[in-house]
């Protein structure tokens, strides 16, 4: 209706220009005239005028007059190009040309307008034809050219992240587009938001509005709410605009749907919440966005945080809890957070749900690992200790102390919760140690499954403490022996009371002098467990099996049965996915036994023999245990690719379950003489290890650092820690040398490790100069153990091919008097041991690239003596160095030139020249000084001179 008013309208103008109503009737019937006047009306730039008189030509001209129409068709075709309607454009060309008008301008405008409407491939495709037919169209042969250019630029595009972030967005943002290609775009936003870049490309794009739009769309919801969760990592800036794009209510309506979409949002929405907290656990600020952002006030947050939570526990299936538990775990480093669950009594609540049944066993354990990270801040505090306490101790006590089987049960089972999480709180809270012992006792012997297996839960778990094993063996082991052999007993209580009895085997810990129960029945209690293992490797059984191995290992017969099983050890070390909590804790502790890490008291002879005379109980390590075997071990735990599955572990939550793996990955390089380094590098180990070291306790980050030194001092260190991981490598070994650590072969691993890593590049070398690594190494050149002194002599050495570190050793600007590094390394070249003296040369070699310490050298007393003494030492490689040395001082400046070829140097020079096997190399370095004295002018060629026109000819 439209276009017909319109139509109309210009039709009536047409009408009023003419000078008569009865001519213009006549016209309209002769599409000649209408053409005609159609093509005035293009000339003079009236291209709506001009389209109604072509219009009105061919509803004359009809479908008989093919030819005629054709042309006028191609009329109305530029006119409508003119005017930016291309979609019309294509659709009269395609007419005209299935008229027979396919001319070379009939294929121009419409290459023109598929140009326009971005089908460059087709465009492309009418350009050429064009220029096909009229070889001499100079406006289609420019626009080959110029649709060949889109294309490529195209191409450029559609390859960079910008062209993909732009494309998938235009398709969500098209309401005709189908459903299909709105799911493929959200996944693609999916993957292109998997960094940081990304994320920023579609912020910035105003992408965000766009896909939230499809938050509650039945199909798209999923992808919807992954590409979100990709959009909040690692970025608090973008947490919060989400945060304010996203209301509580809408989220909450999603998480009752209790489908898969809410599952994710139960933890999407709590670590968005979270992470706006005041502080963390690790600074995203700084690591990541590189300057601050506004975060959210924390009292604004917490009642959001704990409606959203309480929430999640009312949703029957688990689902979504079980997602926000996971949240809580990973949510729960903030101080903030950690203090406000417990003034608000959420800890109350949480254990209140596992006195009430309401949480899962798995939620239980997720439960274990939130107490384990309060508790770990709470103990700091007294008062914040009491109120942890108390809000534990009010709901366990008082069922724990009512007689009655169900109630205690569940005070039980909540109090494993807080044993799993630490057990020197669940120790605190109860205070009658005796009353428990019978009450666990008393379960033990209940016909209920359920309890049975509780009890024996808490048995296993209390069994972790040496002194309390004692107490539970002598009241309880006969007990377990009892549930274990009983027919009538399922094998989840059975399992249970084998990890107790497993942890009572290993209280002796490895002594064997010292088992609480006879000897052998460790290794008879692993066969039981194996058994369990092969016959139902289910993902609890598994884990209940590597918790028993966990105290097992200690034993050696268990770890070289273990290790020689190749199906127990392919169930233990095979993952599909990432290993829970509890999990990561049992298996860092196999394999700190399966590799001897720990720690190990270092008894001298004299104490043995002071032991033996005072009849005391001296720790004997078995015979299984010893070097050899323990190589053997090692190599053969390579097989089952244990060092993938401590980087598997290495993102965990326990600082003591990564001081384990710390210590399990030290055992493993430094085994065999660092043979298997190249294993575990390649099986993601250095990445795993710099990862440990920044998140680990502070014995955890000694045994990190040393584990990176060893890989670092046993390979080459460009192939061990390639691209960024060798910049961060450094500050680990610096840690290992700083003055405060009084252990020589952790200071000697560390200054080795440092001498490979400097040799890397210069940026490697600037980094150990900006963490001070320069400054801790010049203090070992000072100790009095040689070995000490060699190692940062020679790392010295390397650093010196840094200009920043040339610095440093450059004279005082103020007095012009040489710095004390200088002199010291300079004393170094003196040196009586051989390796410290090459090193330091090689040092000095360095250095004196640089004019400025050149002129400080002859400042220094014993220049001439060092110099005069190294002459005469007969060693190609000290007398190389000495040699470079001289020639860059004489090539420096001529006052540096004088002062040496004034003194004796000079002397021995020309009599090391006269030597008959001083070498090609070390000729050249003389001919070199004696051309520099030339140039300064000192010395002139003396044709009598024999010996050196000798050596000028061979030069």
């Amino acid at each position: 209706f439209f276009f017909f008013v319109h139509y109309i309208g210009i039709h009536n103008e047409a009408v009023v220009s003419t000078q008569s109503t009865g001519r213009m009737v006549a016209e309209v019937g002769d599409p000649s005239l209408l053409k005609e006047r159609g093509n005035d009306a293009f000339k003079k730039g009236e291209y709506d005028a001009a389209i109604h008189m072509y219009s009105e030509a061919l509803e004359v001209l009809g479908d008989k007059r093919r030819p005629e129409s054709a042309v006028v068709l191609k009329n109305r075709a530029a006119c409508l190009l003119k005017l930016e309607r291309y979609e019309e454009v294509v659709d009269d060309i395609n007419t005209c040309i299935s008229y027979g008008g396919g001319d070379s301008k009939a294929y121009y405008r419409r290459a023109v307008a598929q140009q326009n409407l971005k089908a460059l491939d087709k465009a492309l495709k009418d350009s050429m034809e064009a220029v096909r037919i009229d070889p001499k169209n100079k406006s289609a042969i420019e626009l080959v050219l110029a649709v060949r250019k889109d294309i490529q630029n195209r191409k450029s595009l559609m390859t960079s992240t910008t062209g993909l972030v732009d494309e998938m967005l235009t398709s969500l943002r098209d309401e005709a587009a189908p459903v299909d290609k709105k799911t493929q775009a959200m996944k693609n936003l999916v993957n292109l938001t998997s960094n940081n870049a990304g994320c920023e490309k579609v912020m910035s794009k105003g992408g965000l509005k766009d896909i939230l739009r499809y938050l509650h769309h039945e199909q798209l919801q999923i992808h919807t709410l992954n590409c979100v969760m990709c959009l909040l990592r690692d970025s608090l800036k973008r947490t919060k605009l989400v945060l304010e794009s996203v209301p509580l209510e809408d989220s909450l309506r999603i998480l009752k749907q209790k489908d898969e979409g809410s599952v994710l949002i139960g933890g999407l929405l709590f670590e968005m919440l979270s992470s706006t907290l005041e502080d963390r656990g690790y600074d995203y600020t700084k690591r990541v966005l590189g300057q601050p952002v506004k975060k959210f006030p924390v009292p604004k947050l917490l009642p959001t945080l704990f409606k959203y939570f309480e929430e999640c526990c009312k949703i029957a299936d688990g689902e979504s809890l079980n997602s926000l538990m996971n949240a809580i775990v990973r949510c729960t480093d903030s101080r903030v957070l950690n203090e406000q669950l417990l003034e608000k009594e959420e800890i109350k609540f949480m254990l209140s749900m596992v006195v009430e049944g309401r949480l899962s066993y798995s939620h239980a354990q997720q439960l274990a690992v939130v107490i384990s990270k309060i508790w770990s801040r709470a103990r700091i505090d007294d008062k914040v200790t009491l109120k942890f306490i108390r809000q534990c101790s009010v709901l366990i006590n008082p069922r724990l102390l009512s007689g009655e089987e169900t109630h205690q049960m569940w005070a039980i089972r909540a109090l494993n919760v807080v044993l799993q999480g630490s057990f020197e709180a669940g120790g605190d809270i109860i205070k009658d140690s005796a009353e428990l012992y019978r009450v666990v006792s008393k379960l033990l012997c209940s016909k209920s499954p359920e309890t049975q297996r509780t009890a024996a839960e808490c048995v296993a778990l209390m069994a972790s403490d040496k002194k309390m094993c004692y107490n539970l063996a002598d009241q309880n082991f006969n007990l377990l022996k009892a549930l274990y052999k009983s027919p009538e007993v399922d094998d989840t209580v059975k399992l249970r009371a084998l990890v107790g009895m497993s942890k009572m085997c290993a209280s002796s810990g490895g002594d064997v002098n010292k088992n609480v129960i006879a000897e052998g029945a460790g290794a008879r209690l692993h066969k039981q467990a194996r058994v369990f293992l092969l016959r139902n490797p289910t993902e609890e059984v598994r884990m209940w099996v590597i918790e028993a191995l966990a105290y097992l290992t200690i034993d050696a017969e268990v770890k070289h049965d273990l290790v020689m099983d190749k199906e127990q050890m392919r169930i233990i070390c095979d993952f599909s996915g990432d290993p829970t909590p509890s999990t990561c804790y049992s298996l860092s502790c196999i394999f700190m036994n399966l590799t001897n890490s720990y720690d190990k008291p270092d008894i001298s002879p004299e104490m043995v023999r002071l032991a033996q005379y005072a009849k005391q109980n001296i720790p004997e390590a078995h015979e299984l245990d010893s070097e050899d075997n323990l190589r053997k071990r090692i190599t053969e735990m390579m097989v089952y690719k244990v060092p993938s599955v401590l980087t598997a572990c290495s993102n965990a939550d326990s600082e003591r379950t990564r001081e384990f793996l710390a210590r399990s990955f030290l055992g493993i390089v430094s085994s065999a003489d660092g043979e298997h380094c190249g294993s575990v590098v390649q099986m993601g180990g250095t990445r795993a290890l710099l990862n440990l070291f920044d998140t680990n306790s502070k014995e955890g980050k000694v045994f990190a650092a040393h584990a990176i030194a060893k890989i670092a001092i046993k390979m080459n260190p460009a192939l061990a820690f390639s691209g960024q991981k060798a910049l961060d490598a450094c500050r680990p070994c610096i840690s290992l040398i700083e003055s405060t650590n009084q252990n020589t072969f952790l200071v000697y691993d560390g200054l080795l490790a440092l001498t490979n890593l400097a040799s890397v590049s210069d940026s490697v070398r600037e980094r150990i100069v900006r963490e001070e690594g320069c400054h801790h190494i010049e203090y070992q050149q000072l100790e009095d153990n040689e070995a000490l002194r060699r190692a940062a002599t020679q790392a010295v050495c390397n650093l010196a091919l840094s200009q920043k570190v040339r610095e440093r050793y450059c004279p005082d600007e103020e007095t012009g008097a040489p710095k004390d590094r200088l002199k010291a390394i300079f004393v170094f070249c003196g040196d009586e041991d051989y390796h410290t003296r090459l090193a330091a040369l090689g040092a000095v070699a360095y250095l004196t690239a640089d004019k400025r310490i050149c002129k400080s050298l002859t400042e220094i007393g014993s220049f001439i003596e060092v110099i005069k003494d190294t002459v005469c030492i007969d060693d190609q490689g000290i007398r190389h160095r000495m040699l470079v040395i001289l020639q860059n001082m004489i090539a420096s400046q001529k006052e540096v030139a004088d002062y040496v070829i004034g003194t004796e140097i000079f002397e021995c020079l020309l009599a090391l020249q006269q030597m008959p096997d001083i070498g090609k190399a070390m000729k050249d370095l003389i001919v070199g000084c004696m051309d520099a004295a030339k140039h300064w002018g000192i010395i002139q060629k003396n044709p009598g001179d024999m010996a050196y026109m000798a050596a000028a000819a061979e030069q």
